[in-house]
């Protein structure tokens, strides 16, 4: 992820203020920080194995485009167009980032988090260890 980001940056910064004209089917700049944090995660779930398994999780890109309705073709316009807009692009770029701060902060209370559970099976309440 700070991969990513860091690589865009350097994007970002070898790019000039250039007058372009906008593609046709743009992304708007909210959805290109969705699609950017989404991505990064994509591609560190590629590494990822779950516990007591061998094999990594099979994702395509292909669904990914498929499930936002758009394709890698009008992903890279947008993101080339964006790249050649260096204040539009630091704004998709810090809202990524925020994105990710944040998701990794719910990840950090969700490992706190303990659940009760009686002798049933029934969950009857979380209760958030403290750290002191």
């Amino acid at each position: 992820m700070k991969k990513l980001l860091f690589l865009m940056f350097l994007m970002f910064l070898s790019c000039g203020q250039v007058d372009q004209e906008k593609p046709e089917n743009l992304i708007e700049e909210e959805k290109m920080a969705d699609l950017i944090f989404e991505l990064a995660l994509f591609d560190a779930s590629k590494a990822f194995v779950m516990k007591g398994e061998t094999t990594r999780i099979g994702l395509d890109s292909e669904s990914f485009y498929k499930y936002h309705n758009i394709d890698s073709t009008k992903f890279a316009l947008s993101n080339a167009y964006y790249a050649k807009q260096p204040k539009a692009y630091l704004r998709i770029i810090s809202a990524a980032k925020k994105k990710f701060e944040d998701f990794e902060k719910r990840v950090q209370e969700s490992q706190n988090e303990k659940i009760v559970i009686d002798s049933i099976g029934n969950k009857l309440s979380p209760k958030i260890i403290m750290d002191e």
